[in-house]
């Protein structure tokens, strides 16, 4: 009775091809399936930095001042009139030359109460650094700040070394904490002293890649005076090579 069987060739031959094409797909395979974990992790992380700034409002009973404006009411444009060594606008009036109105980014009166209920009594982190982030273990070298990302991406050009979100200020001056899930959360400044309300999020804590722009979005508070803070919106400062904005990120979850 004869009997049909692959030779040890045609075997070989056949796990060959099938390490081939599991070579070829598998990197794109892992990096969607990387992208697609990003993704859910970001609108998680929005979506309780969000609620957690509704009920820190919710819990002081009154509109926080503590944003940008929704819709500027000082009737002032802003012009620059100034610039720093690094091609910053440091300087600025209103379009007219006059000066530019006290609260023209926003009120910022509650910022210190907002900040203290928002993140010590609503969102509780199991870490706080109120300085020195590095040193005191809430975040990791890995974290680079975006003047040493802008010189990568460009080495001939000049990057300001104590600008908003440079390196020396992400390890050494800002505030930050780690919260319960391992997210991680940074100040733009130092709690109690600053009046910005930004704040950059690492989604998967101390996880890799942190990346601006993979793993690591900034958003801005934005409000008026009768209804305190009303929304969020994320602003991107710096995109490491393959990254993608905070837009572009917001709009793949409306998809």
């Amino acid at each position: 009775m004869k009997k049909n069987a692959f030779t040890l060739a045609e075997v070989l031959i056949t796990l060959g091809i099938i390490g081939v094409v599991a070579a070829l797909t598998m990197p794109a395979l892992i990096a969607n399936y990387q992208q697609k974990a990003l993704k859910t992790q970001y609108a998680k992380a929005y979506s309780n930095l969000f609620n957690a700034i509704k009920l820190a409002q919710a819990n002081l009973d009154y509109p926080i001042g503590c944003s940008y404006w929704d819709a500027n009411p000082t009737g002032c444009s802003a012009k620059c009139v100034g610039y720093n060594e690094y091609d910053e606008c440091n300087s600025w009036t209103c379009q007219d030359g006059s000066a530019l109105p006290s609260e023209y980014n926003g009120p910022r009166g509650d910022c210190q109460a907002f900040e203290q209920e928002l993140f010590h009594n609503v969102l509780k982190p199991i870490k706080f650094c109120k300085d020195h982030a590095l040193a005191n273990g809430c975040i990791t070298t890995d974290f680079k700040g975006i003047d040493e990302v802008k010189k990568e991406q460009t080495p001939t050009g000049n990057f300001n070394p104590n600008g908003g979100w440079a390196k020396t200020n992400i390890q050494n001056n800002y505030s930050a904490y780690v919260l319960a899930d391992g997210t991680i959360i940074m100040k733009y400044g130092v709690e109690g002293t600053g009046s910005y309300p930004i704040y950059t999020i690492d989604i998967n804590g101390r996880k890799k890649p942190n990346k601006w722009g993979y793993d690591i979005f900034t958003f801005e508070v934005f409000g008026d005076s009768t209804s305190g803070i009303k929304y969020i919106s994320p602003i991107t400062y710096a995109t490491e090579t393959g990254g993608v904005s905070g837009a572009q990120m917001q709009q793949q979850l409306n998809q």
